[in-house]
């Protein structure tokens, strides 16, 4: 992110990067400072086009108004040069047919698969979900491990390769082979950031332990 930006915002748009829309009364009470203050952020935010408000209908009353994250705003996350990959794979295309990009995507799952069975290897269910979301935060997804009474859950926030899943759909697809090999369990991705989820959602049945 922008080293000239104030904390405080970077916090904002990590907050609702993680958590979509949200409220001045929510971000007040996660960042501990005035709503006044919150809102001054907000604004210079808004001017600079990283985020935008709009009112939320929920029942009687009038709609709060919620704040979320511009299409700008999303670019300050990790991508890792996803837009030089993706002009790199369509120069492969060319030489190689489209077939070809397949392959390549998966090789890179064969060879993710050996690293993360590397730091998987030993651990029960609940401990290589635990570490598989260690490794997907390493690589800048912003995830994170839940868990409830029936099921594991994988959370991630950020797309780091978003630019070339929106080119090669089929590669969320292969990301999703790769997890349920690694974890050797069942998987069910219940929201998705490609369809319009502000984040990716997996969850693994403890009953496949």
């Amino acid at each position: 992110m922008n080293c000239e930006m104030s904390e405080t915002r970077m916090r904002i748009l990590q907050l609702l990067k993680m958590r979509a829309n949200m409220t001045v009364g929510q971000l007040t009470d996660a960042l501990h400072i005035s709503q006044m203050g919150v809102r001054q952020h907000l604004a210079i935010l808004e001017a600079e086009g990283l985020v935008e408000h709009h009112q939320e209908k929920q029942g009687r009353g009038r709609p709060p108004y919620v704040y979320q994250l511009t299409d700008q705003a999303n670019s300050l996350f990790p991508t890792t040069y996803a837009n030089f990959a993706v002009g790199l794979m369509h120069e492969v295309a060319k030489f190689n047919g489209p077939g070809f990009i397949n392959k390549v995507f998966r090789g890179r799952m064969k060879a993710q698969l050996e690293a993360y069975q590397l730091r998987l290897e030993g651990k029960t269910l609940c401990e290589r979900v635990k570490e598989l979301a260690r490794i997907r935060d390493e690589e800048g997804y912003m995830a994170h491990f839940d868990e409830n009474t029936d099921d594991y859950v994988l959370i991630e926030h950020n797309c780091p390769i978003a630019v070339i899943a929106q080119e090669y759909p089929h590669v969320c697809e292969i990301e999703l082979a790769l997890f349920r090999q690694s974890l050797g369990a069942k998987i069910v991705r219940e929201e998705h950031l490609m369809q319009g989820s502000h984040r990716c959602c997996y969850r693994i049945p403890k009953s496949t332990e």
